[in-house]
């Protein structure tokens, strides 16, 4: 995070006498990626709530019981459909887990995947669209 605020300070240094349309495309691009990233880090990834607790969810379980998954680490009992993993980072079981991420320092999971991917793509464009700002600017005064 730090280094996208020096990156794109930088590249408002850099865009004094660039193209209008570059820097507003830096902004709305900026702006998406730093709500996609607060975003991330403000929602649940898919932690499974008290009910998949293993007492609770076998008291209100009306099915077959082949269709369950249960940590062995933590307790719980999700359906196999949510494809539950256990994040060793976090110590916490994911429902759809992904992956950990170091960048945004949470698990990926069922509830945020969507907006990880989003992330990505507006954190490309961010660092892509400041490249072109960089280039200009070496076009400009070179």
């Amino acid at each position: 995070m730090i280094i996208s605020l020096l990156y794109y300070s930088a590249s408002q240094f850099l865009t004094k006498n660039n193209n209008k349309i570059v820097i507003f495309l830096q902004h709305i691009i900026f702006s998406c990626y730093i709500c996609c990233y607060l975003f991330l880090l403000l929602v649940n990834p898919g932690v499974p709530g008290k009910e998949h607790f293993l007492n609770e969810y076998y008291k209100n379980y009306k099915g077959d019981y082949n269709k369950l998954q249960r940590c062995q680490k933590c307790n719980i009992i999700v359906p196999k459909k949510f494809k539950s993993g256990h994040c060793k980072y976090c110590n916490i079981c994911i429902m759809k887990y992904d992956h950990h991420c170091p960048w945004i320092g949470k698990c990926v999971g069922k509830y945020n995947l969507i907006v990880f991917y989003i992330f990505l793509f507006f954190a490309s464009f961010f660092y892509l669209n400041g490249l072109l700002i960089f280039f200009l600017y070496l076009k400009n005064n070179h």
